[in-house]
């Protein structure tokens, strides 16, 4: 009996004393969206994934209904560039655009993707949410 009561009491000890002495990290949840300063002042890592998750959130529309080959140009793009190549366009196409600084709107962070990706295109690309013929 006392041999299991000791090895309860270790168990626990191993189990409860190494969060004891952590100090958890505090964990920021934005109020929406960011603006173009906010993603400046962003560290490198956080910058990575944030991109990372507009990437994803990006190609996540067509389960709500946008169409698959809209997304062409965003696959291509992913198997071309990297998130620390993303990171950097979007960072340059923000710090040049002071009108972006205060702006909250997620379609700059959409016209930054398109223009780091398809440079040749950014006064076309079409704007999210703009309708599209249904065929």
């Amino acid at each position: 009996m006392r041999r299991q009561l000791s090895a309860i009491v270790l168990g626990l000890a191993l189990v409860v004393a190494p969060g004891l002495g952590e100090r958890r990290a505090a964990v920021m949840i934005q109020d929406g969206y960011i603006s173009g300063a906010e993603f400046l002042d962003m560290g490198g890592i956080e910058k990575k994934f944030y991109v990372a998750g507009v990437i994803e959130g990006i190609l996540l529309t067509p389960a709500f209904g946008a169409p698959d080959e809209r997304l062409d140009w965003l696959y291509a793009c992913t198997r071309r560039l990297g998130l620390a190549e993303l990171r950097r366009g979007l960072f340059d196409y923000i710090k040049v655009r002071a009108e972006l600084l205060d702006n909250r709107n997620p379609a700059k962070l959409y016209r930054a993707l398109r223009a780091t990706c398809v440079p040749e295109e950014e006064d076309t690309a079409p704007e999210p949410g703009d309708a599209q013929p249904v065929e």
